[in-house]
């Protein structure tokens, strides 16, 4: 595996796991919404908020990690997987 495929690899979990809380949210408001219960999704709803702040401080490393290994996406990855850890953060915090 060459470094930028590595470099680009890190960059993409980032962005999955910074982004992630997005589905997760709207499907548990969609649940709601129906009255219905997704199978499975028990697990995901049980989740207290500060595991997501874990979550989140996790792809803010990976994106970290694929800036020093200097990824092409790496001016996406970080901006969006730092503004997604401070919202969890304020969200959580208050």
């Amino acid at each position: 595996m060459k470094k930028e495929q590595l470099s680009n690899s890190f960059a993409y979990a980032s962005l999955a796991c910074s982004l992630s809380l997005w589905p997760a949210l709207g499907l548990y408001y969609l649940q709601i919404s129906l009255h219905s219960n997704l199978p499975g999704w028990g697990l995901v709803v049980a989740l207290p908020g500060w595991k997501w702040t874990i979550f989140e401080a996790f792809a803010l490393f990976l994106a970290i990690v694929a800036t020093v290994f200097r990824s092409r996406l790496w001016q996406i990855a970080l901006p969006v997987s730092g503004v997604m850890f401070l919202l969890t953060m304020y969200v959580v915090g208050s």
